[in-house]
């Protein structure tokens, strides 16, 4: 038995998808589009560093005329971002999917083609941002798809802001095709369990990268190599 695999064929009826992997059916074409998933992915945090997001904190390098300096930071700071890029697609793709299979009792393999979807919606959010930003001409650490720039009228306090940076419309978008397609494979008495997993695990991700995020990793690395 084959299924050949349209993305959003697939996104739009998880029926089909899910149905396909519970009988074990060959998925033809899939590996193209985690290919296109993963060069989409590198695209956009490349495009990300050269126009500048994220790189702020070697400007000052520049301005005091050290531009041999300057323009290995900059091309460090490029592949740190390659780096940052693989880890991303590594991290939702087999990491998260092996934590949603273990916590469901689900094939790994399953739950991996659903994570593709996952990837792919963060990355349009990245994609959205990265284009609103180049089109005003200037760029904030703050996601506007997120509850962060109005808590920022509130409190300036980087780890809350970053937190709630990474809980966007798109995370909301995400936890929805999460729990559509893994719900099918698992009992009607086990979905509002399965939700409340999927919502943990988000609110936990948040949390450590609004850690991560408040401590300027990149710039500490680029500046400990120049």
């Amino acid at each position: 038995m084959f299924y050949d695999y349209a993305f959003f064929k697939s996104l739009f009826n998880p029926s089909s998808l899910t149905t396909a992997l519970a009988r074990e059916a060959e998925i033809r074409g899939y590996k193209r589009r985690v290919a296109f998933v993963v060069f989409f992915t590198l695209l956009i945090f490349a495009l990300q560093n050269i126009w500048g997001m994220g790189t702020a904190g070697l400007s000052h390098l520049f301005a005091t005329n050290e531009a041999n300096t300057y323009f290995v930071a900059r091309m460090i700071s490029f592949a740190i971002t390659i780096v940052w890029a693989i880890l991303f697609f590594v991290f939702h793709y087999y990491l998260i999917a092996f934590v949603l299979a273990t916590f469901n009792e689900l094939p790994k393999q399953w739950v991996r083609k659903v994570q593709l979807f996952v990837v792919a919606i963060f990355m349009t959010e990245k994609a959205i941002l990265l284009a609103v930003f180049y089109s005003v001409g200037f760029t904030t650490n703050l996601n506007f798809f997120s509850l962060a720039p109005l808590v920022a009228k509130v409190t300036s306090e980087p780890i809350i802001l970053f937190t709630l940076n990474q809980l966007s419309v798109f995370s909301v978008l995400a936890i929805i095709v999460q729990y559509k397609f893994l719900k099918r494979w698992m009992e009607q008495s086990a979905h509002k369990g399965l939700l409340a997993k999927i919502i943990a695990i988000h609110i936990v991700l948040a949390i450590i990268i609004g850690l991560m995020s408040s401590m300027p990793l990149q710039q500490w690395i680029v500046r400990g190599l120049v």
